[in-house]
């Protein structure tokens, strides 16, 4: 006898109808079906699900919590290994879905090309606790994925910077053995400057790296997941299977949390999948020989940047200051800052010039040829307007600004005379020319002993007190002891 096929819509009806107080055959007879499959489906939603799985006879099943553990991510697979491993996953699988049945989405399959491109994202991770103070460091999840054979990298980090987002992505590419054509990247800072849908603007030194290693830079378009969607799906997995699997651990340190994630790796890269039958690492197997070659020398990363130049012919680049041709006063540059050199180009790209990174603060890298020459300096900046400034505070103060603009190149101490002149805000003319008169005495003429000069005389007038030095508490101070005769 043929087997009597039910639409799913069919069923939905005896479930209505039942719901509604119908007989089983009522329900029958108006549908016109076999009481039997009437009472199947009616049973299919009743009958209790424990009764669906083969378990102990002494051990129930809690489904109240395997629900609630299914709908805050963790995987069935998890939860058949903690709730029923002695009885097969296809009857836990099949007890659970009569519990929560799941509706059928549509879905297309992407035909990827071996060694074409790697998508790689950051995802929120796995919380560090710090083992003295208790301090709860929250930490990042960076995943690369080859879409072809879905071999995939993952490392948790500290944070998304560009320092770790390039060091990451060095460890990588060394873990794959070689460099795809193209890297698909989220709109992260580090990555990308300006993110848009048909023209983003990458991060120039993101772009050097991408050169360095052989790449280009593909950034997936604002809140369109699908255009990394290999790298998303795994980022599913990895969330779904290693975050369940250590929810009720404790990790105390980078290091560790990262042992335990790559021993996860290499499980779930060794892993058959179904759709193909194979792991993985079989499948990049054929993939990896088409990789291009990693890079001999190491990259060395750079930092762009935007400054201004300002009257004196310099641009401040963190708290050193680094000269400009004088042509250039008023416009805004852009500044490439390496390990040990700092270039200077112009909004086209002209490079304007170089200097040797300075180490400390409050340094400056001045070449003499950036500056005009004296009469030019004096006609096309304010330095007449800060001689006349000076000379409304008084003689000591003008003597010392005249003394610092006596020289070939007068722009030299413009941004020390701005720095002078501005301490009239807040201090008395009467204190200003103390400290000018003490530093053309003393032919000490940094603005720093100025300022402590006009501070003291600000605060004792014109007597001498006497300071005792400071002493460091922290410091240990030994002294010698004589030994003196018996």
């Amino acid at each position: 006898m043929a087997r009597e096929r039910v639409s799913q819509r069919m069923q939905k009806e005896i479930q209505s109808l039942h719901e509604r107080g119908y007989s089983r055959r009522a329900i029958a007879r108006i549908l016109k079906v076999s009481r039997k499959t009437v009472r199947k489906f009616i049973f299919h939603e009743t009958a209790p699900i424990a009764a669906a799985i083969d378990v102990e006879p002494t051990k129930t099943i809690d489904w109240k919590v395997v629900v609630e553990s299914y709908a805050k991510g963790v995987t069935l697979s998890q939860l058949h290994r903690e709730y029923a491993e002695e009885s097969s996953y296809l009857s836990f699988w099949r007890a659970f879905r009569r519990l929560k049945p799941v509706q059928p989405e549509v879905t297309l399959k992407l035909d990827h090309q071996p060694a074409e491109r790697s998508q790689i994202d950051f995802t929120d991770g796995i919380s560090v606790v710090d083992r003295e103070t208790g301090l709860i460091r929250k930490t990042q999840l960076f995943v690369g994925v080859l879409p072809f054979s879905s071999y995939t990298f993952g490392e948790f980090v500290l944070d998304q910077k560009l320092p770790t987002f390039l060091g990451v992505q060095d460890r990588m590419f060394a873990f794959f053995g070689g460099v795809t054509p193209y890297v698909v990247v989220d709109n992260l800072r580090s990555g990308v400057s300006r993110a848009h849908r048909y023209d983003p603007e990458v991060n120039p030194t993101y772009c050097e790296y991408g050169r360095h290693m052989g790449f280009a830079v593909l950034p997936a378009r604002p809140y369109t997941p699908k255009d990394k969607a290999a790298c998303e799906c795994m980022i599913g997995v990895i969330q779904k299977q290693f975050y369940q699997e250590v929810r009720n651990q404790k990790f105390y340190s980078l290091a560790e949390l990262n042992g335990c994630f790559r021993l996860y790796l290499e499980r779930l890269n060794r892993a058959v999948m179904k759709d193909y039958g194979i792991s993985r690492s079989e499948r990049f197997e054929s993939e990896k020989k088409l990789l291009k070659p990693l890079p001999a020398e190491r990259f060395e990363r750079t930092e762009w940047s935007f400054a201004k130049v300002h009257p004196d012919c310099h641009i401040q680049v963190g708290r050193n200051f680094y000269s400009v041709p004088f042509r250039w006063v008023g416009h805004t540059v852009r500044v490439r800052r390496s390990e040990k050199l700092l270039e200077i180009f112009s909004s086209e790209g002209e490079a304007l010039a170089a200097h040797a990174l300075i180490e400390g603060q409050h340094r400056f890298s001045t070449r003499t040829e950036h500056y005009p020459d004296e009469k030019l300096g004096v006609a096309r900046f304010e330095i007449s307007h800060a001689k006349k400034q000076a000379e409304a505070i008084g003689p000591q103060t003008a003597s010392l600004v005249e003394k610092l603009f006596n020289d070939s190149h007068p722009l030299r101490y413009l941004r020390r005379v701005q720095g002078l002149l501005r301490l009239k805000k807040s201090f008395s003319a009467e204190s200003l020319e103390y400290g000018c008169r003490q530093a053309l005495h003393f032919q000490k003429y940094s603005l720093a002993y100025i300022q402590n000069c006009v501070k003291h005389f600000e605060q004792n007038g014109n007597r001498l007190t006497l300071v005792s030095p400071k002493r460091d508490l922290d410091t240990l101070h030994l002294h010698q002891r004589k030994e003196i005769p018996s």
